[in-house]
């Protein structure tokens, strides 16, 4: 019976989080651009899972949950973390040397396994011995050292995107733990994840494992990793992998080295696109990354976005250049639909500086520019204008405030040089306005947050106040020669 529970309170709580969204627009998106993005016409698939649930989840033409597709450099996601996972459990280390797992390589510069995880080794980015499928990806590796010459970029100078060099890293997890790599794969990644789809025959039958580019895998089956991922390597209250090598392999470990290869050089939203381990890191906010993924030459596209709490899979099989174009339409729309996953900051008075709702992480605007040095919960406003705060999470994350209208009361203000009496203050009903000044026009009233309470024409030298909240208020009045009357008041 608890069992059954379970099963429907999880199942309720993944419909309630589908209502939340529209998801009309993609699904048009994905039925008109078919022709174009699917294998044969027709076929395609796309999902996202927010947490743990999935959200949104179809398939076009004869394509389901069990179809299995080769997913290309889509590969080199689970690979690395399954390094990690090696990492973590001691069989391996970032600074290990290949010259101490392979003797093949011996005549070669040192290169260590981090270098091998971002591509910046100085080996070339492809080779005919990965896709040998009648070799073991031991006499691949070995023929890689012994015959495969060294770019004219020492290791860790330069990012040469590829294959090669996750091979080498591929063979030195063999050695680090007895075990090949498939199986590997099965204990250390799959089985723990559910992964009952996916492995590293996806173009076709070998050992020389393509550790970059061989996984099969169906779309249900590779949301499981990203959903390990996106919670920092947690999945059904077990830790695959540790949180910390999962931030490892979502940060820029490129060093700033430059890009002389790159699948992206024609792409102008990605050609400067730096490099984790085995993932793009596609938006970075104060040296946090808040989207990454793996993309595929089939066009297989996975990202995790943190700060929508989400992740997606793109699930097709067309060249890269001809999906993308969708696939960019498809990524702006998953962004208006779902919103980022924080609490917009607020502005309120207090006593004469604004407050934000965030203690750490503000960012002040006035007038929509930034103000310099002004990040701490509290700001003393020096001129009037419309105030707003920017609030960025310890993940990278960013949501503004609303506009905050505030003014600032000097002295010249308040007194006007004797020429302006509000009163009673505090008011109740009616607050007069004496003056010597008769060109008073236009007045509006903003309430402790910034938000114009009521405005309208001045006629009689008198306000209606009788129906706003308790409260502290500001009234402007607005003088015919241009100038601006400011002062406080309170309802009562």
């Amino acid at each position: 019976m608890k069992k059954i529970i379970i099963i429907c309170f999880i199942a309720l709580q993944s419909s309630n989080l589908k209502a939340q969204f529209n998801f009309t627009p993609i699904t048009q998106l994905l039925t008109d651009s078919i022709g174009v993005i699917g294998q044969a016409g027709q076929n395609c698939g796309f999902m996202i899972v927010q947490g743990d649930s999935v959200i949104y989840e179809q398939y076009w033409g004869t394509w389901n949950s069990n179809t299995y597709q080769p997913i290309a450099s889509g590969s080199k996601m689970p690979s690395m973390a399954l390094i990690m996972r090696l990492i973590d459990e001691g069989f391996l280390s970032p600074n290990d040397t290949v010259q101490n797992f392979l003797p093949s390589f011996s005549g070669k510069p040192v290169i260590t396994l981090h270098q091998l995880m971002n591509h910046t080794s100085g080996l070339p980015g492809n080779s005919s011995y990965i896709s040998n499928n009648n070799l073991t990806l031991q006499q691949a590796v070995d023929s890689i050292g012994l015959n495969t010459p060294m770019t004219s970029y020492p290791p860790g100078t330069a990012f040469q995107y590829g294959g090669v060099s996750m091979h080498v890293a591929g063979r030195m997890a063999e050695i680090a733990t007895g075990m090949s790599w498939d199986s590997l794969f099965q204990q250390k990644i799959a089985l723990p994840l559910g992964m009952t789809n996916t492995d590293y025959i996806g173009l076709g039958a070998t050992t020389n494992f393509r550790i970059a580019g061989g996984v099969g895998t169906t779309m249900p089956d590779f949301s499981k990793l990203l959903i390990m991922l996106l919670q920092y390597g947690s999945i059904n209250n077990s830790q695959v992998i540790d949180s910390l090598s999962v931030k490892m392999m979502q940060s820029d470990q490129t060093n700033g080295v430059p890009l002389i290869g790159t699948p992206y050089s024609n792409d102008p939203l990605r050609q400067n696109l730096r490099y984790g381990y085995g993932v793009w890191v596609e938006q970075e906010t104060n040296g946090e990354t808040t989207q990454y993924g793996s993309q595929g030459a089939f066009g297989f596209t996975p990202w995790i976005d943190r700060c929508r709490n989400i992740a997606c899979v793109f699930f097709v099989r067309k060249s890269l250049s001809t999906i993308q174009p969708t696939h960019n339409q498809l990524r702006n729309l998953v962004e208006q639909i779902i919103p980022i996953k924080l609490q917009q900051p607020t502005i309120t008075l207090n006593g004469n500086q604004l407050q934000s709702s965030y203690q750490n992480g503000n960012q002040w605007f006035l007038n929509d520019t930034l103000l310099i040095g002004e990040t701490n919960q509290f700001i003393n406003p020096t001129q009037s204008g419309n105030y707003s705060v920017k609030y960025t999470s310890e993940e990278g994350c960013e949501i503004f405030s609303n506009e905050f209208n505030h003014i600032v009361l000097g002295i010249s203000d308040i007194l006007n040089e004797n020429k302006i009496l509000f009163y009673p203050n505090p008011a109740n009903t009616i607050l007069f306005i004496k003056t010597e000044d008769n060109s008073l026009s236009q007045y509006q009233i903003y309430n402790s947050i910034g938000q114009v309470m009521k405005q309208g024409k001045l006629t009689e030298n008198c306000v209606d106040v009788s129906g706003l909240p308790k409260g502290i208020y500001f009234i402007q009045l607005n003088v015919k020669n241009g100038q601006m009357l400011n002062s406080k008041f309170i309802k009562e």
